[in-house]
């Protein structure tokens, strides 16, 4: 039995705490964290994190909140932090017409190149989508041919949103929106996630929001709907993990 969180931001808590999650994730068979970059410099900060500690992974990327255009400068940077020792996936990339629709463009213009440094690279990518579906659909699409692979990061949609992510042959990872009475379509939408292609995560940060064990309580909402053990959920998430990123 084992559990894993696809997505989640370690650099953003204290020395002190940090120290309490990953002691609480091992204590509960928490056996994968990916700890996802937001920037140049938080990327830095968890190849540093995967480097002392083996149950974190690294993922390094721009998120679009933080989106700049990719000029040589940052090209050449992003490059350099994906081919670092340890590094597993480029994330956290994608689009958000949410919180910041006046960067559209730009957004889209650092989401290309960072979908063609993951297919340079051979990494999955880890993708945010709010608002900006029938675009990242565009984008990814007139990848996809070229071995593109990756998860798609906090589902919350309905089937058939669910349906275009995995024509893709994308992993579907969910999140506590799950835990959420609000999102009415999702408990539908999961039970169609096929158990080879469902990751879980708790997009945990120093900021107040949990922390990794509590993947736990999302594989249990997961299990319970789905009709199947969390212990199961968990070890098969777990597995799809690690497939996706080419570990062992």
């Amino acid at each position: 039995m084992s559990f894993s969180d696809s997505h989640c931001h370690l650099d953003s808590y204290t020395p002190e705490r940090l120290l309490e999650v990953i002691g609480q994730a091992e204590a509960k068979q928490v056996d994968i964290m990916l700890s996802v970059g937001m920037s140049l410099e938080s990327s830095e900060e968890v190849i540093s994190l995967a480097r002392s500690h083996e149950r974190i992974l690294a993922a390094v990327g721009i998120h679009p909140w933080n989106a700049v255009s990719p000029d040589e400068d940052v090209r050449r940077r992003l490059a350099a932090l994906a081919r670092r020792e340890g590094v597993v996936a480029i994330s956290e990339i994608g689009l958000d017409y949410a919180r910041n629709p006046g960067t559209r463009e730009v957004q889209k213009e650092l989401l290309r190149y960072e979908l063609s440094l993951a297919l340079e690279t051979g990494l999955p990518v880890n993708i945010h989508c709010r608002e900006a579906h029938e675009d990242m659909m565009a984008i990814i699409r007139n990848e996809i041919g070229s071995g593109l692979k990756g998860n798609v990061h906090g589902f919350s949609g309905d089937r058939t949103a669910l349906k275009d992510w995995l024509d893709l042959g994308f992993y579907v990872s969910v999140g506590r929106s799950l835990l959420r009475d609000d999102v009415e379509s999702l408990p539908d939408a999961v039970r169609a996630i096929s158990l080879d292609r469902l990751l879980t995560e708790t997009d945990a940060s120093g900021r107040g929001t949990g922390s990794p064990v509590d993947v736990i309580v999302v594989a249990e909402k997961l299990a319970s709907i789905r009709g199947e053990t969390a212990e199961q959920l968990g070890t098969a998430a777990t597995d799809n993990l690690k497939r996706l990123l080419s570990i062992k």
